[in-house]
């Protein structure tokens, strides 16, 4: 859950944030926690959690992130509060994924949607975390945003719907 953030304030560059060991290690205690537990179902308006399995865009290795999977409208989404974090960028790159849990691996394919699909979502992401300051801080609007508040952010923010695939 790391990525770029932008060097100065006038600046157009961004500069890598690498993350701490302490987020390293809390990502991994994470995905054991996911993958040794029964997973919740994942509900139309809230969330559960899973472990997103990309490919990384420039080694090519399997690089496994704790995710929240949204249910919406009988859709499933990944919502990322900043586009720059690596998982969102390796998902630009290549768009296939899996999805992990306990007792299944999804392969699924990412598609971004259209903001008046995407504000709903974050809606309901954020309504769902707002107990989760570790990922509410993360976005440029509150927890009870509204998608009219919404809206004007969703440049900043990634929402992409998972398509089930075949198994490769």
């Amino acid at each position: 859950m790391h990525g770029f953030r932008r060097a100065g304030s006038r600046g157009r560059r961004y500069r890598r944030i690498v993350p701490g060991p302490d987020l390293v290690a809390l990502n991994a205690s994470m995905i054991d926690k996911i993958l040794s537990g029964p997973p919740d179902p994942i509900v139309d308006g809230g969330y559960a959690r899973r472990v997103l399995r990309t490919r990384g865009r420039r080694t090519g290795l399997v690089r496994s992130t704790p995710m929240g999977v949204v249910g919406l409208g009988g859709s499933q989404y990944l919502v990322c509060p900043d586009t720059h974090r690596d998982w969102a960028r390796n998902l630009a790159a290549d768009p296939d994924c899996t999805i992990a849990s306990r007792d299944a691996e999804l392969p699924a394919t990412t598609v971004p949607v259209p903001d008046d699909e995407a504000a709903p979502v974050v809606v309901t992401y954020l309504s769902a975390m707002r107990n989760l300051p570790f990922a509410i801080n993360s976005f440029p609007v509150g927890p009870d945003a509204t998608p009219d508040e919404i809206r004007p952010h969703l440049r900043t923010i990634r929402v992409l719907r998972l398509e089930p695939r075949a198994a490769a």
